[in-house]
């Protein structure tokens, strides 16, 4: 059994519970940046696409990882670890941390902390 031990007092997060909320987020993302690809793609002269091919390389390693954190979060030493949530609500960003810790109701994505430009 795994168990990382941290302030006293704080909650226990299950370490499945993060690493669904990673694969979950990781998925997110990967359909973001497929969209970002799509529209980027619509702006872009056809003899500048080779460039941008780091879309694809960015998505696949988003799909290694994602599926990595989903086997993560289903093996069975990981079902009994946990760690202090401490570390988890330090995630100024609402809709991740709450993803994180295993909470599924919608939040926006312009709640807590966010930087635009």
């Amino acid at each position: 059994m795994v168990q990382f031990v941290g302030l006293k007092g704080m909650g226990q997060l299950s370490l499945s519970t993060l690493f669904q909320g990673v694969s979950a987020q990781l998925s997110q993302s990967i359909t973001e940046c497929q969209a970002l690809e799509r529209v980027v793609l619509c702006r872009v002269a056809t003899e500048e696409t080779v460039g941008l091919q780091a879309f694809d390389t960015l998505t696949q390693s988003l799909q290694q990882l994602q599926l990595l954190f989903h086997r993560l979060a289903v093996e069975v030493d990981v079902q009994n670890g946990t760690i202090d949530d401490h570390i988890v609500r330090q995630v100024t960003l609402a809709v991740l941390r709450e993803r994180l810790m295993g909470n599924h109701r919608s939040i926006s994505h312009y709640d807590g902390e966010i930087e635009l430009f």
